[in-house]
C-alpha cells in the first residue's frame, strides 16, 4: 500500500519507501529526493503503510502483528501500540484515541463531530443507529451504516482478543477462529471462505504480505484444524 502526502509548508511530496529486509520505513522528499526521516521501530518485515488523507498522521503495519501510528513531524511515534493490546482496551479508549480510530477506519471528517460529543472508547461501543441519528446528527444513511460496520468489527475484534484464542487460530483477514483453515501459496492459513472471497476481489494478492500470490491453489490445513478443535474442547465446556 503506498500513500503520499504534501507539505502544504514546503510545497513538498512526502513518499515512504518500505524496506523490508532491516525492517523500516523510509520518508523521502520527491522534489529534492533527500531522506527525511527513517522509522525503524517495528521488530518484523514492515508489509504497509499509509498516510491519514485529512490528518497528519502516518500508519505502518508489519508482520510483527503492530501497527504503529507516527506524527506528521514523524519523529516520535504516536500510540504507537500493537494492534491487539489497542484494540482489546478499546472502553478505555480516551477521546484521541477514538479520533485515531476513525482516521485509520477512512472517517476522518467525523472526528469533529465525535469530539463535540466526547465520544470516548465505552461511548463508541454502545452507539447505535438512533444514537448516530437523534444525538450525533449523521444524516447519511450510508455513512451511519458504513459507521456501525465498523463499530461492529470493532466489538467483534474486542470480543476475540478477550477470550484469550491464540492468535495462530484467527483467520488473519477476518480475525475470527477458523472453522476450515486452508493454506494458500504465500505459506499463511486462512478460513477458505474469507480467502476465497479476498482472491475474487482482490485478485492475486497475499493479505499478509501485499506480494502477487504464485498460485490461487489452497490446501487444507488439517493439523490446524485438528489442533483448534482440541482447544475448543477444553475452553467451551
Amino acid at each position: 500500500m503506498w500513500s503520499g502526502l504534501p507539505d502544504q509548508n514546503l510545497g513538498s511530496f512526502f513518499y515512504p519507501c518500505l524496506r523490508s529486509v532491516d525492517k523500516s520505513v523510509i520518508i523521502y522528499d520527491t522534489n529534492t529526493e533527500s531522506i527525511l526521516h527513517t522509522l525503524t521501530q517495528h521488530t518484523r518485515y514492515v508489509t504497509s503503510c499509509a498516510f491519514a488523507p485529512n490528518t497528519p498522521l502516518l500508519a505502518t503495519g508489519s508482520m510483527d502483528k503492530t501497527v504503529n501510528i507516527w506524527q506528521f513531524d514523524l519523529e516520535t511515534p504516536c500510540q504507537a501500540r500493537s494492534v491487539e493490546d489497542q484494540v482489546k482496551f478499546t472502553e478505555n479508549w480516551s477521546e484521541e484515541d477514538v479520533s485515531m480510530w476513525l482516521c485509520a477506519q477512512g472517517l476522518s471528517d467525523l472526528v469533529s463531530i465525535f469530539k463535540m460529543n466526547n465520544i470516548d472508547g465505552s461511548e463508541l461501543l454502545s452507539l447505535t443507529k438512533e444514537s448516530l441519528t437523534d444525538d450525533l446528527k449523521i444524516e447519511s444513511l450510508g455513512l451511519r451504516s458504513k459507521v456501525l460496520r465498523k463499530i461492529e468489527e470493532l466489538r467483534t475484534k474486542v470480543k476475540t482478543l478477550s477470550s484469550g484464542v491464540p492468535d495462530e487460530f484467527l483467520c488473519p483477514i477476518t480475525r475470527e477462529l477458523m472453522k476450515d483453515p486452508v493454506i494458500a501459496s504465500d505459506g499463511y492459513s486462512y478460513e477458505k471462505e474469507a480467502m476465497e472471497n479476498w482472491i475474487s476481489k482482490k485478485k492475486r494478492t497475499s493479505p499478509m504480505t501485499n506480494l502477487v500470490l504464485p498460485s490461487v491453489v489452497l490446501t487444507p490445513n488439517r493439523t490446524l484444524k485438528m489442533a483448534i478443535s482440541r482447544w475448543l474442547e477444553t475452553h467451551q465446556k
